[in-house]
């Protein structure tokens, strides 16, 4: 996969992001036990700065091309082997780093 060349094809995948961390908050929710409760709280903190992210760039305050990364990826990489749509948001970060069109 390649990083998302427009705004649409950005808040497209934005909001697929969106979907599945919501879809595995839940899933976590309903396994909960201990390390469960830690990844729900991850999960929707997660879900969260990305409508953020989805929000800023909707309304064309969001700057693209600023060569560091999207503030969450600490926690994405932190939590990496049990986010399965890891490489979703390793697309995100490197529009975001390198800008689109």
């Amino acid at each position: 996969m390649r990083p998302p060349p427009t705004v649409a094809e950005f808040l497209d995948l934005a909001d697929q992001a969106i979907f599945e961390m919501d879809e595995l908050a839940v899933c976590a929710e309903e396994d909960m036990d201990d390390e469960m409760a830690d990844l729900v709280q991850t999960f929707r903190a997660l879900s969260h700065q990305l409508r953020q992210l989805h929000d800023r760039v909707d309304r064309g305050t969001h700057q693209f091309a600023d060569g560091e990364d999207l503030p969450f990826m600490g926690l994405v990489r932190r939590y990496r082997r049990v986010i399965p749509i890891y490489q979703i948001f390793d697309l995100l970060n490197q529009a975001h780093r390198q800008g689109i069109a």
